[in-house]
């Protein structure tokens, strides 16, 4: 059990640290797009990847690699803040069920999750509408993971 909470932490700092050195080359805004809730979808799949994408001024917005039966999903789920804030937490080889707006075009495509289930607990990210629970998406943060930041790409 050691072993394992140990190997999590590991993938998770390592995905913490290459994420932050990508992000702080990127360059440019996200793309301009709201959460449609007429565009959702449920996915379920193995999270293979936990990026942060951390903003200058110190907050965090995660986002999961998700590897599903049909392939790998890129999921916006939110402000590190909130979801520590209930009791969540997300790690490597969790199994998840999303449910979310699909976003973007091409290579930067991604869902934005509304709700992120885990273990039979589920975190709710949106309101029905689409407009996230914590604060409001702006232009420089179209996904309104709480952090403005250029597209994510795996």
């Amino acid at each position: 059990m050691t072993q394992k909470i140990l190997t999590r932490s590991l993938v998770l700092i390592v995905s913490l640290a290459c994420s932050a050195a990508a992000f702080a080359q990127a360059a440019g805004k996200a793309p301009d797009a709201r959460y449609d809730p007429t565009a959702e979808v449920q996915a379920s799949g193995i999270i293979t990847g936990v990026i942060s994408a951390p903003a200058p001024d110190g907050p965090v917005g995660v986002h999961l690699q998700v590897k599903t039966a049909t392939g790998i999903i890129n999921v916006h789920v939110g402000p590190a803040l909130f979801i520590g804030d209930n009791n969540f937490y997300f790690f490597a080889d969790d199994q998840v069920q999303v449910t979310g707006a699909l976003v973007g075009h091409g290579i930067d495509a991604a869902m934005w999750a509304r709700t992120v289930t885990k273990g039979g607990k589920t975190l709710i990210l949106r309101n029905e509408d689409g407009t996230p629970r914590w604060t409001l998406a702006t232009a420089e943060d179209p996904d309104g993971c709480g952090v403005p930041h250029a597209p994510i790409r795996f």
